[in-house]
């Protein structure tokens, strides 16, 4: 979300979402709001982990974590598996 002045991201949201034996499930977030830092929750953990990051809100971070999960998703989708169906 942008502030109304479109001067800076209030809030974003980059998430991987895969299909895993038929269901739609949240691997990884990136995400922060009005009120709280940028952070990570690692859904593919067992159990889930979420920490604080030291980034920006920014389109740079946007693209940053968009680049993340691009390059690692396979790694992350696998962990996931790992831990929830074995």
């Amino acid at each position: 979300m942008i502030s109304s002045d479109f001067k800076e991201i209030e809030s974003l949201v980059v998430s991987l979402i895969s299909i895993i034996n038929g269901k739609r499930v949240e691997v990884i977030r990136f995400d922060c709001t009005k009120r709280e830092e940028m952070n990570v929750h690692r859904f593919y953990n067992k159990p889930p982990t979420k920490h604080y990051l030291k980034k920006e809100k920014s389109y740079e971070s946007i693209e940053e974590f968009m680049n993340e999960i691009r390059q690692k998703w396979t790694g992350y989708r696998l962990k996931y598996e790992e831990n929830y169906l074995c």
